[in-house]
């Protein structure tokens, strides 16, 4: 399987991990632990690590969302045949008719 990352998506992480820097440096190592354990962990099972994106009106498969476990973020990624493509990291309470944005077309 070919793993791709979106341009953005270590943008968004680095983003997030310097907010929480500024909080604790303990706090910014727990984080980046958990976002690269989501990442392994789909990786290594991108059909069953994570969840379709339902936006409330639809539920899109080739569309997934890895939720963190201790922090208000999920990973999002797509399948497309033998294609991994992780996209965005997005805070949970976020607008779900906004998430197919970060997949054009």
């Amino acid at each position: 399987m070919r793993v791709v990352y979106h341009p953005d998506f270590p943008k968004e992480i680095k983003a997030v991990d310097g907010q929480y820097r500024e909080v604790s440096e303990r706090l910014r190592l727990r984080f980046r632990a958990e976002v690269d354990e989501a990442i392994e962990r789909v990786k290594a099972q991108p059909t069953s690590a994570g969840h379709f994106l339902n936006t409330g009106f639809q539920v899109v498969r080739e569309i997934r969302r890895r939720n963190l476990i201790s922090f208000p973020f999920f990973v999002l990624y797509g399948l497309h045949g033998d294609l991994l493509i992780f996209r965005s990291l997005i805070p949970s309470a976020s607008d779900p008719l906004t998430w197919l944005r970060h997949f054009p077309g």
